[in-house]
């Protein structure tokens, strides 16, 4: 096992756990979704350079990463669609393979005859996205790691990075746009990293059928993404301040029921002065210095 570091939300580094030769990640808990942009994005070429290492399957008796306890499938329901994974029966974790993490996230598409046909004809046929190893033409499941074959799609990977729209601020940060060396599989022509759902000549849903080319089709992101983490784009702060404003009403009904609620259990501190009054009920003091802080970090 490998323990990866990679980029989280608000600035704090997740750690999870990966297998390069059976093709697993582990997650203690929530890990998988506390990765930021950038953080999933290293995560998908850390996937890739696993994939060159000759797949070796989970032996039936593997035992949970952090303790002795066995493993059980355990199988759920996402938005996505049905999906799977490997749990401690002591509750510290699971393994999930590299397309099983990815399906869950919705990133994968399966396989339509033409897709098949597509990836076929290339000149690197048709590859497993789990393992990395080719799928010949008639084969339904990948015959090393029995995965169903299926496709990265680009787009909804872009945005699943790309949440408030970061590349929006590359030229307020001077960042020049860039061109991925990627093609349409349809029709041949030449994708770009803008977030858009098909092929500007031919309409195809944009989608690759490797990992590798995946994380170099977004690499381009990872500039703009950390730019916007340091300083978000105008519009972006705009966006922020308007969802906290519409919040504000909500916010400041609870704090009148709370101090309705205390003024009724201690009515003999009412006429008391606002000092004494404050250090009666800290939290008063604590709130609005959590709405201060959480607008000031929204704002830079």
């Amino acid at each position: 096992m490998r323990r990866l570091v990679l980029d989280g939300h608000y600035g704090h580094r997740v750690e999870i756990d990966r297998c390069a030769p059976c093709h697993l990640v582990w997650f203690d808990g929530v890990e998988s979704v506390r990765l930021a942009g950038t953080g999933m994005l290293g995560l998908l070429r850390d996937m890739a350079d696993a994939q060159r290492e000759a797949h070796i399957a989970l032996k039936a008796d593997a035992h949970c990463a952090r303790c002795t306890s066995t493993l059980k499938t355990v199988h759920n329901q996402s938005r996505w669609g049905p999906t799977l994974q490997l749990e401690c029966r002591a509750g510290h974790g699971s393994y999930q393979t590299f397309a099983q993490f990815l399906s869950e996230k919705g990133l994968i598409r399966r396989l339509g005859s033409a897709d098949r046909a597509r990836l076929a004809a290339r000149a690197a046929g048709l590859s497993c996205l789990n393992c990395g190893a080719a799928i010949a033409g008639g084969e339904v499941r990948c015959s090393y790691c029995d995965s169903l074959p299926g496709m990265v799609d680009i787009a909804r990977l872009a945005s699943a990075l790309d949440p408030e729209g970061a590349t929006a601020a590359m030229r307020v940060h001077g960042i020049a746009p860039q061109h991925a060396a990627l093609h349409c599989l349809a029709c041949g022509s030449p994708l770009s990293t803008e977030l858009t759902s098909t092929c500007s000549q031919c309409g195809t849903t944009l989608a690759v059928g490797e990992l590798r080319e995946a994380a170099d089709a977004l690499g381009t992101l990872e500039a703009a993404l950390r730019a916007h983490a340091r300083s978000p784009a105008p519009q972006v702060k705009a966006r922020r301040l308007a969802a906290l404003e519409a919040d504000l009403p909500r916010r400041r009904e609870w704090v009148r029921q709370m101090e309705a609620e205390s003024a009724a259990a201690h009515p003999e501190a009412s006429d008391r002065n606002l000092l004494d009054d404050l250090r009666e009920r800290p939290w008063t003091v604590g709130a609005a210095a959590l709405l201060a802080l959480l607008a000031w970090t929204l704002w830079r």
